[in-house]
């Protein structure tokens, strides 16, 4: 879910793209005239046909490649020596002076801007927009790259941030999703039509708390997988909470107050490791003091993201 933050930024990014598409195009039409002292109908159509063709370029090395952004961290690296980038992001593999704050609070209709307050706000990746539980995913994977490069891989709901990581380290893996396009597969959670014992691990990062039912989706994924086989799963945890609280047919109001956001259904409490469990996992929960400060693993931006990583065996 984008913050107004990262709203901004991409229409700033738009108009950033369309500023360079325009100049040159100007500057193709200026060169044009001069040489060929075309007419104006002429000069118009090549005047548009420049600027659709160099606005087209930017968004393909926007979507496809990293130049810009890597334009982007060479400034970066120009105006914050490396004695001063003591911070560092494992998913696109940068070293940085500081994460950044998306000012989610500033988003009332879609968070609680009081779940926010007294949490450490600069948290964001400001070149793959990870926030900590994707750092501490990506962390858990830099240590266990051949494990995956072994497995077959079924990620819901994949991150912009971890697909990055995914890519860099040349793991191949299947995305699945209920509503986006992208992914390679259409499918529901809580009733996946795989057949059994059909993955080596599943990931499923901040997923639980969207649907309509976790018992179903964690039976499924139990399910799906491989003997042995593994499930990476996070979720929203209030630490207040001593177990679940589910929402029940509430109105964007009402989710935004009992769980901070209007697209949540439930919260988790401090049982979580004996609920997944019962499930018939054994369950190892990633300290995050084994991470790293330099990443940021702390509870953030908001008090219900409290960042522990599950590492389910089947």
């Amino acid at each position: 879910m984008r913050s107004r933050a990262e709203k901004k930024k991409q229409f700033r990014n738009a108009l950033l793209a369309s500023a360079i598409s325009l100049l040159t195009a100007g500057i193709i039409v200026l060169v044009t005239v001069l040489c060929f002292n075309t007419g104006l109908l002429i000069t118009v159509l090549i005047f548009a046909i420049s600027f659709a063709f160099a606005l087209a370029i930017l968004i393909i090395l926007w979507k496809k490649t990293d130049l810009i952004r890597n334009l982007m961290y060479c400034f970066h690296c120009i105006k914050y020596p490396e004695s001063s980038r003591k911070y560092y992001c494992p998913c696109c593999g940068r070293k940085l002076a500081g994460f950044t704050d998306m000012k989610y609070y500033e988003d009332p209709e879609r968070f609680d801007p009081s779940r926010f307050m007294r949490q450490r706000q600069d948290v964001i990746c400001p070149f793959c927009y990870s926030a900590p539980r994707q750092r501490i995913l990506a962390s858990w994977g830099n240590n266990n790259i051949q494990l995956l490069r072994n497995s077959k891989i079924l990620y819901f709901a994949p991150e912009y941030s971890m697909m990055k990581w995914f890519r860099r380290n040349n793991i191949s893996l299947t995305t699945a999703d209920l509503y986006d396009t992208a992914a390679d597969l259409k499918l529901d959670i809580t009733n996946i039509s795989l057949p059994d014992g059909s993955y080596d691990i599943v990931i499923a990062n901040h997923v639980l708390e969207h649907v309509s039912s976790y018992q179903k989706a964690l039976y499924e994924l139990n399910r799906i997988l491989r003997p042995n086989g593994m499930l990476l799963v996070s979720f929203p945890i209030n630490t207040d909470l001593d177990t679940v609280a589910e929402g029940g047919d509430n109105t964007s109001e009402d989710r935004i107050r009992l769980f901070g956001q209007n697209d949540h259904v439930r919260i988790f409490g401090n049982d979580s490791s004996s609920l997944l469990r019962s499930f018939e996992f054994t369950v190892n929960e990633i300290e995050l003091a084994d991470i790293g400060e330099n990443i940021l693993p702390v509870t953030g931006p908001a008090d219900y993201d409290s960042n522990r990583l599950f590492i389910c065996v089947k």
